[in-house]
């Protein structure tokens, strides 16, 4: 009876140090101040630590531990501890391995990360979580009907157990959308609104809200959004409904909104960031605000230095507004360096290309900027056909043909591929088509030497 009495006081001891782990972790996520984030990471990070040590098979520790460690920025770490929690476990444990797969994937290792989502549901094919995070990943790789398979098991799964699926019913309406069976995405986002307990339902009265803002239903879509905003997870549905407001010319509303959401989630860098983009807009009503829009963008970037849409905002502001090209320069290396791989950099480097064209019509550094971004993103017609627009402006009408052809045989070669697996049950993993060696040999000679000390430096990180 003591030896149960004494276990029973042991685990508790636990579940209160992981509780306060947990806590001191939210804290962190929602301080401002870098120094008190860092310590209140600090101070997760230990109790996490404390709990591995009185417990090595306590999976929750090793969870958040590592999800600790990567808001730290410390990927390899976090990954370390993720193995030895699979190690300590046997691998018995698919939260672990599921933690392991989204930090490999974000970290854009497809492979690994398939191979641990993988061993999730061997461990656990209950994992509803791991099913629809896989599927997710999949969506991202455009293998559509990878993604709807896997999402199908989650929901059978979930009916099964008996557990939450409204984030299962969104991803399928999403699918829906994508097929452009909007009927089907209502039926699921409504399936997703009605199951389980409504502060969990945010994500799906968000989503269904967007798509009735694409197809112009906008007194719907507002309805929805406000009914969003009482969720658990609302700080997507404050963005995105001020967001839209925007869109829809109520600047002066959209400003209220992101004011709002900036206060009630200060440590938010992209409410922070849409909040400073809304004084770089103006309407019948309203002018914009450059000089609080600069402060407020400064603010944004204090809270997330990394936050990619924050430069590239005020970038713009910085040209169009103030006619300050120098700055929009500083603030687009700026941007670059803070994720030189991103998708988000590829942006950056394409702005900036268009900025060097129109503002000094320096078309060289327009290339060279434009082939950067094409590096990052190989398969972009968007870059391309920007590009192709410059050499037409300059005059250069068989440059810019390359690469309008090159462009339309990507696009072609996409969709080709994409109608051939609509029929099949499961996509394969090489669904992305390669980039041809013909490919390669243009954006080779149109290129040219690369003189400029910043890209330089970019091509040698790169």
């Amino acid at each position: 009876s003591s030896s149960s009495s004494s276990s029973s006081s042991s685990q508790t001891d636990l579940d209160l140090r992981l509780y306060r782990a947990r806590k001191k972790s939210r804290d962190g996520d929602r301080e401002v101040n870098k120094t008190k984030k860092r310590a209140l990471y600090k101070e997760s990070e230990q109790l996490f630590r404390q709990v591995i040590r009185i417990n090595p098979r306590n999976g929750r520790a090793y969870v958040g531990l590592a999800k600790t460690l990567e808001r730290m920025k410390q990927i390899d770490l976090a990954k370390r501890v993720l193995e030895d929690g699979c190690a300590a476990t046997k691998g018995e444990n698919g939260h672990i391995w599921q933690v392991w797969a989204c930090l490999e994937a974000k970290q854009g290792d497809v492979r690994k990360a398939r191979q641990y989502f993988d061993a999730a549901i061997t461990a656990d094919d209950t994992l509803i979580s791991a099913y629809h995070s896989w599927a997710m990943l999949e969506q991202r790789q455009r293998n559509y009907a990878k993604a709807k398979q896997l999402l199908v098991k989650a929901l059978a799964r979930a009916e099964q157990e008996e557990k939450p699926q409204s984030h299962v019913y969104v991803a399928l309406a999403r699918l829906a959308e994508r097929g452009k069976d909007f009927e089907a995405a209502r039926a699921w986002y409504q399936r997703g609104v009605s199951s389980g307990n409504f502060r969990d339902c945010g994500p799906a009265l968000t989503s269904w809200a967007i798509l009735e803002a694409k197809q112009g239903n906008i007194q719907v879509s507002r309805d929805l959004f406000r009914k969003s905003l009482k969720g658990a997870k609302a700080r997507y549905a404050w963005l995105s409904l001020g967001t839209w407001e925007q869109r829809w010319g109520n600047i002066s509303e959209a400003r209220e909104i992101l004011k709002e959401a900036n206060e009630l989630f200060p440590a938010d860098g992209a409410i922070a960031q849409a909040y400073a983009q809304a004084f770089t807009k103006s309407s019948e009503d309203v002018d914009s605000d450059m000089d609080l829009a600069r402060e407020l963008f400064g603010k944004a970037i204090e809270v997330d230095e990394d936050n990619q849409h924050a430069y590239l905002s005020w970038a713009m502001g910085e040209w169009l507004l103030a006619k300050d090209v120098d700055r929009a320069r500083d603030l687009f290396q700026q941007g670059i360096w803070s994720g030189p791989t991103t998708n988000q950099a590829a942006k950056l480097f394409s702005t900036w290309a268009h900025l060097e064209a129109v503002e000094d019509q320096n078309i060289e550094l327009a290339r060279n900027l434009y082939s950067c971004a094409y590096k990052i993103k190989p398969r972009s017609t968007k870059i391309l056909r920007n590009w192709a627009k410059e050499e037409r402006k300059i005059g250069d009408r068989l440059r810019g043909q390359e690469l309008e052809v090159l462009a339309q045989s990507i696009q072609t070669d996409y969709r080709r591929k994409l109608d051939s697996q609509v029929v099949q049950t499961v996509w394969p993993d090489n669904a992305l088509p390669s980039k041809s060696n013909s490919v390669s040999g243009i954006i080779g000679e149109l290129t040219v030497e690369i003189v400029d000390e910043f890209i330089t430096k970019w091509n040698n990180y790169f």
